[in-house]
């Protein structure tokens, strides 16, 4: 199941987004997210946020694995979705879809809401 996923309004030549979502995998067999795709941008990917010397970095997840019965939340300042080259703008109230690729065989397609970009300060500290 996911659950949730949302994106904040870009500007205008804005080049990257991010999105978050909540993932449930409520069966008894694991599953990966073998690749993400979208028709708002040129790629799509999953990065986790990891401490190094003292300075926050962003990594790209090539694959990721969702054991049975476990959650996954991609949230700000954590995991979430990368979204670059962006081909459009993001406007506060409109969405648009998400293709996730699991076990290299079903797509999954996934309706992301796009909030107002003054909202973000709510979710970020």
């Amino acid at each position: 199941v996911f659950h949730g996923a949302y994106s904040f309004e870009s500007f205008s030549g804005q080049k990257t987004g991010a999105v978050y979502v909540s993932i449930f995998n409520n069966t008894n067999k694991d599953f990966i997210i073998n690749s993400l795709s979208s028709e708002i941008a040129k790629n799509v990917e999953i990065h986790e946020m990891l401490f190094e010397n003292e300075i926050m970095r962003m990594k790209k997840v090539d694959k990721l694995l969702i054991k049975a019965n476990e959650q996954k939340y991609f949230q700000p300042g954590g995991m979430h979705i990368m979204l670059m080259g962006l081909k459009k703008e993001l406007i506060d109230g409109s969405h648009f879809f998400i293709n996730f690729l699991i076990n290299n065989v079903t797509e999954k397609r996934v309706k992301v809401m796009v909030l107002n970009k003054k909202l973000r300060e709510n979710f970020i500290e």
